[in-house]
């Protein structure tokens, strides 16, 4: 059974952001990561967060752990840090 990855963000730095883009998203396709969606939130109930989201699909919970604990997604951390506000959430098997 598939594992999402559901990020809320808010850009700070958009230099950084494309850096840590362009860094993030061959290590996500790497662990069998795909980019389902992403863009602006639209609040349909309740407060809305942060202004932008994305949602992130891996085979299994096994290779969300393993991307996201890699030294090479690791690595990324300070220009997502410098980037943007955020949080990634984990749902699925």
């Amino acid at each position: 059974m598939s594992a999402y990855v559901v990020v809320e963000l808010t850009v700070k730095d958009a230099a950084a952001k494309e850096r840590y883009s362009a860094a993030a998203g061959p290590i996500i396709k790497e662990f069998g990561g795909e980019f389902i969606v992403g863009g602006t939130w639209e609040a349909l109930a309740g407060e809305p967060g942060l202004s932008h989201g994305a949602i992130i699909r891996f085979p299994d919970r096994a290779s969300v752990m393993n991307w996201y604990h890699s030294e090479t997604y690791q690595a990324t951390l300070t220009d997502r840090e410098a980037s943007m506000a955020c949080t990634f959430r984990l749902i699925g098997a």
